[in-house]
């Protein structure tokens, strides 16, 4: 069983270095796809302003405190962490590790040559490691950044490990929106600079500075123009942070008792705890919780008789939803008193990770409307698409087609995002692609030119700005409906038979897609 604390809306793992090691080892005899994070200060403030970001940590399937902040942090709420474990120190135990069991290893990113000076580095001090790619991309956004040549070679290649130094968050980003072309590599994991470390380019701290926890002044007395305005930032945010979850768990009143109550209702399990939920009564809390999955239930959490939490309890909640869906299950929670709510903030559990639901009824109903929804309004040379929902990796794909649909039928696409309550970094690469596809198709219109246009929402525009992309696209406030808009079902004819006539070449799967007027992918 995972064993994880709540920093800041994190779950991070109790382990040390051999444990993570092994638990690595683990993953690559498992065989299939695991994303690792070495999470430091840096990684926890962006997660908080990046729901992206924080998604991805949560989804992870391991994830360690690359720094001794995090550590202290974990000491502060009275749960402490091993140690720290960074990345610098992982990446040779599995070079040494590759020598003695035959692992693969595939490198990516960095500078060609800093690249190459530390995969030279790997060979020489431990022989036999076998290191079967080596690749540096050129430096771009991960939405305008072109994988395809890149994740083709990593099939190839077949590695058991890939390494991945494109820096926080690209790097995070980049393997979770890639993950079912990873499927076949056990271990994914973000190093950061640890290549630069490794080729030399970069000093490491002596280990005493290390030990106590004092690298960070190492490395900003090499490089002050570039890493001081990040540590102070740390400092100063990650401390506020730290101190506003240590305060809210400290004005907790612990009733010294526990009980546990499940409940059924049709799909639905409903679980409440009651008392004291810490880590001595974890066990009970997340046998129900499994039993439940394990059966084919749906959760909802009714926290409402809960008195006091620790970092422990956190840490379970916030590893719940994951559990939940490796069992194709979800989990909602019940609304709970104002001072919960407060608490529950304040430790950066919001409420995407869990839905706040008034009564179980309105559980139940939300979890119909799950998923992205999209409609159709065609004209001969405009059409809108209005988007609602979660646009993310496992729901952008038939919208895309359906887009592309289109592109090749109008000249003007107004795609009405102004709905849409999460995004991720496929979706905006999905976003970039059709854009492109409008802007080629100018060659072959004969009077104006093609045109995307977006009604963006602060959550999509949120996103374009973290990712510099906001200006790629023309933006508007509201689309414009066409006057000659068709129905659904003349719409889809007339693609059907633009497809058969072969000039729809772009849209393999038009004729699977279904054209309703509300399309829904789960």
């Amino acid at each position: 069983m995972r064993q994880v604390i709540g920093v800041l809306g994190t779950p991070i793992d109790k382990l040390n270095l051999n444990n993570v090691i092994e638990r690595l080892d683990q993953f690559i005899q498992e065989g299939r796809f695991h994303q690792v994070a070495t999470a430091n200060t840096d990684f926890l403030i962006n997660a908080i302003t990046d729901p992206e970001l924080r998604h991805i940590l949560r989804e992870a399937d391991l994830v360690v405190p690359d720094g001794m902040p995090v550590v202290w942090g974990s000491q502060l709420m009275g749960c402490p962490l091993p140690e720290r474990v960074a990345g610098a120190d992982i990446v040779p135990r599995l070079a040494k590790l590759s020598a003695q069991k035959g692992y693969r290893i595939y490198m990516l990113g960095a500078r060609p040559e800093v690249a190459a000076r530390a995969k030279a580095r790997m060979e020489a001090d431990y022989p036999g490691v076998q290191i079967v790619g080596c690749e540096s991309p050129p430096c771009s956004s991960i939405v305008e950044m072109d994988s395809t040549s890149i994740l083709d070679d990593i099939t190839r290649a077949r590695p058991d490990i890939l390494l991945v130094a494109f820096g926080n968050p690209k790097q995070e980003k980049w393997i979770h929106m890639h993950r079912e072309w990873l499927q076949d590599v056990p271990v994914c994991m973000g190093v950061g600079g640890t290549f630069d470390f490794m080729a030399g380019e970069v000093p490491r701290a002596p280990s005493v500075l290390q030990r106590s926890g004092l690298e960070w002044t190492h490395r900003l007395l090499h490089n002050p123009r570039r890493l001081w305005r990040r540590y102070a930032r740390d400092l100063f945010q990650g401390g506020k942070y730290l101190l506003r979850q240590w305060r809210s768990l400290r004005r907790q009143r612990e009733s010294g008792q526990f009980d546990l109550h499940v409940a059924h209702t049709g799909e639905c399990a409903i679980l409440s705890p009651v008392g004291d939920l810490t880590r001595i009564h974890l066990p009970r809390f997340r046998a129900a919780a499994d039993e439940a999955l394990n059966s084919g239930a749906r959760l909802i959490l009714d926290l409402q008789g809960v008195t006091s939490f620790d970092a422990h309890a956190l840490g379970a909640l916030l590893n719940l939803p994951k559990r939940a869906a490796y069992c194709l299950q979800e989990v909602r929670m019940l609304a709970v008193p104002r001072d919960m709510e407060r608490l529950l903030r304040d430790c950066h559990l919001d409420d995407e990770l869990y839905p706040f639901a008034e009564t179980v009824a309105h559980a139940v109903t939300e979890w119909e409307h799950d998923g992205l929804y999209w409609r159709v309004q065609s004209g001969k040379e405009a059409a809108v698409v209005t988007v609602n929902g979660s646009a993310n990796s496992a729901t952008t794909d038939q919208l895309e087609q359906t887009c592309r649909v289109l592109i090749n039928i109008c000249k003007r696409i107004d795609l009405d995002a102004r709905g849409v309550t999460y995004v991720d970094a496929y979706f905006l690469s999905a976003l970039f692609r059709l854009n492109s596809m409008m802007t080629c198709r100018d060659g072959y219109r004969d009077s104006a030119p093609s045109q995307l246009r977006i009604a963006c929402g602060s959550t999509l525009r949120e996103a374009l700005t973290r990712e510099n992309v906001l200006g790629s696209f023309i933006i508007m406030d509201a689309p414009e409906v066409p006057k000659d808009a068709s129905d659904v079902a003349s719409f889809a004819l007339e693609m059907h038979s633009i497809h058969r006539s072969g000039r729809v070449t772009q849209a393999a799967h038009a004729e699977r897609t279904p054209m309703l007027s509300v399309i829904t992918t789960s």
